[in-house]
């Protein structure tokens, strides 16, 4: 189930990703690996927040450890997607396809690190019962 609400949440960060990228291709023409970066960037703060609180259900955990983890991933992620795209432009000169399959690439990728490294909090022990409050 979790995986199920990852791949909705990847679809519609992607949607504003692809957007964003297609409006940045637009108005910078020739820049398109860095309009690549700059609409990861904006799909990865709107993809923390739901994550964080929809697909991992991991609001017990430190926010700004959470964001920091997440960050890092999207900072190791991204020049990884920017790479494999830039690589594909040498194949294939048009962005938006090369895009998509470097984008695919990379999905399955950051769910397995998010699941086990950003959203993971450890479990707590379980307290003993003579020590439990009010026993």
């Amino acid at each position: 189930m979790t995986f199920i609400r990852y791949g909705a949440i990847q679809l519609v960060a992607y949607a504003l990703d692809m957007g964003t990228f297609l409006l940045l291709m637009l108005l910078f023409q020739d820049q398109p690996v860095l309009a690549n970066i700059a609409s990861k960037g904006v799909a990865g703060v709107f993809a923390f927040f739901l994550h964080r609180h929809f697909t991992f259900q991991s609001t017990g955990g430190s926010s700004k450890v959470q964001a920091m983890r997440y960050f890092l991933l999207l900072a190791i992620n991204i020049p990884l997607a920017s790479a494999l795209f830039s690589v594909g432009l040498y194949f294939v000169n048009s962005p938006a396809p090369v895009k998509f399959v470097s984008d695919v690439v990379c999905v399955a990728l950051t769910y397995w690190i998010s699941k086990l490294f950003v959203f993971h909090c450890a479990a707590l022990p379980p307290v003993p019962t003579d020590r439990a409050e009010g026993a």
